[in-house]
């Protein structure tokens, strides 16, 4: 057994006829454990640590085992939070014909505390003594102070025998017979919306601070952990409050804070009922400047303060009630009603700090709900559901042990075995026949200057899906296409398990001005003509709103892959207002690799029919009125042309390289064209 050693430092202040001390406990290391408990938590390599300590943002086990993601998701911060905790109340969602739900609904996480008294129909017999906050479906957070006559001190853990002590969740009205006035009171009462509102759940143990005794010390340590026997239902009505597990967050003097309290309603109705009520936060030295002398030595190093008056605060019969404020939208627990200050004439309240005993806190909700249970952790990708279930389960719910999940994957993404199936061992531990299932897929690969052939495991692949992990992609220009630096090279891409490929595809450069090599022509009533001999060569065509077809009314020539070339005045009309013609009827269509001028004959393979967009003609250009200076037209396609053998673009000489002189040999298209 290797022997280590804890020690307390404790800071006092003597004042009056009391003396505040804090402390701070200094940590051990993790120890070989010989005998086999439920105490302790056991590391991989077989030492074991405290509770306490998992989950507390140090890695006290060699490997990290009581850190893990699975095992602490219960302590995350921020709106994915595993429990749903402090979720504030939209007070618009309130039904107004439901002013009890409503009232619920603003703190879902209260309780109350009764003490059952015999045996009977109402699950509730006895009476209401004490308040509490839900912090996990099966572990609530209270006083020490409301079960003093249970332990007497000598015992700091209390084992409820006979459901003697019982917590209603989700209940409006006080009164033990009634909830929320159904006297025919069952453990479970369902509400019209079929949410689960009112529950009665047996206290299984009690945890009260080992340091607490009670008015002997100033009633300081004054906390408990109740440990219920089932797990509370959560729904709309019903959610945990969040616990500041690592000190993120502040609260300072005069921050309001929320707390749920049971009182009359302003008709005196028989019953209390509970109501929501806002105070503000009194930090301890302030407190004790203006509370009365008898009571200074009440705020102990642990606790502050609110002010209160008896028609809006908070009363003896709350004992327990837990105050909560507002961070980062979410509420949470930060203190627990303790004592009053001359309730006659209400004065102060005075809470017990949170802030003081997570550690402690921690260890109890580590030992009694994660040692039970397992979160579905987050994985990128992955579906659950229950076995024979097609329900799917959100990433960070709450599953009990030995419960198994079935996973499968979201669309986009490869699975890689035929089943997944993970086992709930406890402690946030799982067992599972995967260490991953789903990869995400790469994209599709496309591109109308590659070709791109793709294979996986040395069988084809169709590049144009999305790819699993580990297919090959080979990519090189075209025919009609030059790589970028003019060298041809093939670029070999791998899919990655990230859903990511290796490399980039580039783009290729179209060949302009270059005819097609190969001889391969069309026959057309005797007449030859050779397909790529001017494959820049494009057909225009125009509506006519008399037959419906579409005549050729000119010719162009590609320049790019969406731009023509042509003659302004075919397009140009008298009184024009724009030489910007936006074309969105079908009015003009231009015909690539074509040979048969019939619009409606697709005689090969590289002809394609594209909508006109736009059409710019030359600011000067004023038809014959200007002698046709400045002829000239861009035309803007609605879609690219796709470049091949047949079709590619001509060259345009941008930097004026090139001169002609008189007698050089130009080529055009000199041919008929035959119906």
């Amino acid at each position: 057994m290797k022997v280590t050693y804890s020690w307390i430092i404790y800071s006092c202040l003597v004042f009056g006829s009391g003396i505040l001390c804090d402390r701070k406990l200094k940590r051990r290391q993790a120890v070989s454990c010989s005998v086999n408990t439920d105490d302790k938590f056991y590391c991989t390599n077989g030492l074991c640590i405290e509770w306490s300590w998992v989950c507390d943002g140090r890695k006290d086990c060699s490997d990290g085992l009581d850190e893990t993601n699975e095992l602490c998701a219960l302590y995350e911060y921020g709106t994915n939070m595993t429990t749903g905790c402090g979720r504030p109340v939209d007070k618009n969602s309130v039904l107004i014909d439901d002013d009890k739900k409503g009232l619920i609904k603003e703190v879902p996480w209260s309780v109350g505390i009764y003490y059952y008294t015999r045996i009977s129909t109402y699950p509730l017999a006895g009476y209401q003594f004490c308040e509490g906050s839900i912090i996990a479906p099966n572990v609530v957070i209270s006083v020490a102070q409301c079960f003093s006559n249970e332990t007497g001190f000598l015992s700091h853990k209390i084992s409820v025998k006979k459901g003697r002590f019982r917590i209603a969740i989700g209940k409006y009205d006080r009164s033990t017979t009634i909830v929320n006035n159904n006297q025919l009171l069952t453990e479970k009462i369902i509400d019209n919306d079929n949410q689960l509102m009112t529950q009665i759940i047996k206290v299984d143990t009690i945890y009260v601070n080992e340091v607490y005794n009670g008015e002997d010390g100033f009633y300081g340590e004054n906390i408990a952990v109740i440990v219920l026997e089932n797990k509370i239902s959560f729904s709309n009505d019903v959610a945990p409050v969040c616990i500041d597990w690592i000190g993120k967050y502040k609260v300072h003097n005069g921050d309001i804070g929320k707390i749920s309290v049971w009182r009359k309603e302003e008709n005196e109705t028989q019953n209390p009922v509970l109501l929501e009520r806002f105070l503000p936060f009194i930090e301890p030295s302030k407190c004790r400047k203006k509370i009365s002398t008898k009571n200074q030595q009440l705020v102990y190093f642990d606790k502050f303060c609110t002010t209160y008056t008896l028609e809006q605060g908070a009363g003896y019969d709350n004992t327990g009630a837990g105050i909560s404020f507002l961070h980062s939208n979410s509420y949470f627990l930060t203190g627990v009603l303790t004592f009053m200050d001359d309730p006659k004439d209400g004065i102060f309240s005075g809470f017990t700090d949170l802030k003081y005993y997570v550690q402690w806190i921690r260890g109890i909700l580590n030992k009694h709900f994660i040692e039970n249970s397992c979160v579905l952790p987050i994985v990128e990708g992955v579906l659950y559901s229950y076995e024979g279930s097609n329900e799917i389960l959100s990433h960070g719910t709450l599953i009990n042990h030995h419960r198994t999940i079935i996973e499968k994957c979201e669309l986009g993404y490869h699975m890689a075995y035929p089943i997944g199936i993970r086992f709930c061992q406890g402690k946030g531990k799982w067992l599972s026949n995967t260490e991953k299932l789903c990869f995400k897929m790469c994209p599709p690969l496309i591109s109308d200057s590659l070709d791109i052939k793709c294979s996986h495991n040395g069988k084809y692949a169709n590049c144009s899906n999305l790819s699993i992990p580990d297919t090959i992609a080979t990519a090189s220009c075209k025919p009609t296409f030059t790589a970028p630096n003019e060298q041809e090279i093939t670029l070999e891409l791998l899919c990655q398990s990230n859903g990511l490929w290796n490399k980039q595809l580039y783009r290729c450069h179209p060949y302009c001005g270059r005819v097609y090599v190969k001889n391969h022509a069309l026959i057309d009533n005797g007449d030859k003509a050779l397909v790529g001999t001017a494959p820049w060569n494009v057909g225009i065509y125009q509506l006519n709103k008399t037959d419906y077809n579409y005549d050729m009314i000119c010719g162009g020539s590609i320049i790019s892959q969406n731009l023509i070339i042509s003659a302004a005045h075919c397009f140009w009309k008298k009184g024009m207002l724009s030489k910007n013609i936006s074309i969105t009827d079908g009015l003009y269509k231009i015909g690539v690799g074509k040979y048969n001028r019939n619009f409606t004959i697709i005689d090969n393979e590289f002809a394609q029919i594209i909508n006109v967009e736009m059409i710019h003609l030359k600011e000067g250009y004023y038809g014959s009125t200007g002698f046709h200076a400045e002829d000239i037209a861009i035309i803007v396609l609605q879609n690219e042309v796709s470049f091949s053998n047949g079709v590619s673009p001509v060259c345009i000489d941008w930097n004026s390289k090139y001169n002609e002189v008189n007698g050089d040999q130009g080529k055009g298209l000199n041919r008929r064209y035959r119906n």
